[in-house]
């Protein structure tokens, strides 16, 4: 990577902090792809963690909630993460490392062709009841609420839902 391609590139820790410290928010984190086949995902930016362990943490899309994301494009939501397992179709090792209950996600677009390159997670280790569909709309809302130019590579950009 180039001092100008280094320049242009998001502050993705200065969101994570941003998020974090202006919130109630247990845990906040950033998962980008890779650029490179066979195009990873890994957490790299994240607040309020519990430990190291999610640096340990490569996916692939669909698989946990950073995959299922950056697959489907659309934001996410749960409650009751602890109650799958590693042969669930929704194995989460973001919440197992990190102990979270309750999550939300939304996708980091790029570019004017809005390619998902990263997932945007916020968490609790309780039940939180903001994370249901009626309501999620205002997770979502406050997360998005951020400067967009800082959620996206390039011009034209940001978290929509």
């Amino acid at each position: 990577m180039t001092l100008a391609e280094n320049a242009n590139r998001p502050n993705y820790q200065q969101v994570v902090d941003q998020l974090y410290q202006t919130s109630d928010f247990d845990f906040v984190g950033i998962a980008l792809q890779s650029a490179q086949p066979p195009h990873q995902i890994t957490w790299q930016y994240v607040a309020g963690n519990q430990s190291e362990q999610f640096r340990n943490i490569v996916l692939r899309s669909g698989i946990g909630i950073a995959g299922l994301v950056v697959r489907t494009g659309k934001p996410f939501w749960k409650n009751a993460l602890r109650a799958t397992s590693y042969s669930d179709a929704l194995y989460t090792p973001i919440a197992a490392s990190e102990s979270l209950t309750a999550a939300a996600a939304i996708p980091i677009l790029a570019t004017p062709l809005r390619l998902v390159v990263g997932v945007l997670l916020v968490g609790f280790p309780v039940i939180w009841p903001l994370f249901n569909s009626a309501k999620g709309g205002r997770l979502f809302a406050r997360i998005k609420s951020l400067d967009s130019t800082i959620l996206c590579r390039g011009n034209g950009c940001g978290a929509d839902f």
